[in-house]
């Protein structure tokens, strides 16, 4: 699957994040919170409850949720990784 094709069958809540990770917007997890939370829980195989916390506490997200989230937005998974980084840096 090229490139192309796969950004036409991402999902649009999925495309929206993808933009605001490369427009550098999201400096917190916690903006994703309206993001197709629930669409974004199911796909990641996790409870809504149990993504909004890892939303909140973003230490808790696991590489495997992290590819996940980058495949299923089509996006660098470095991108996520620097917010959660630079989220939980104290």
């Amino acid at each position: 699957m090229n490139a192309s094709t796969k950004s036409n069958s991402t999902d649009p809540d999925f495309l929206a994040i993808k933009s605001l990770f490369e427009a550098k917007i999201i400096k917190s997890m916690k903006l994703l919170e309206k993001q197709g939370p629930t669409k974004m829980a199911k796909a990641l195989g996790l409870q809504y409850n149990s993504y909004l916390d890892k939303l909140n506490n973003p230490q808790k997200f696991t590489f495997a949720h992290i590819f996940k989230i980058a495949n299923l937005c089509d996006l660098d998974p470095d991108l996520i990784y620097k917010v959660i980084k630079n989220q939980t840096d104290i």
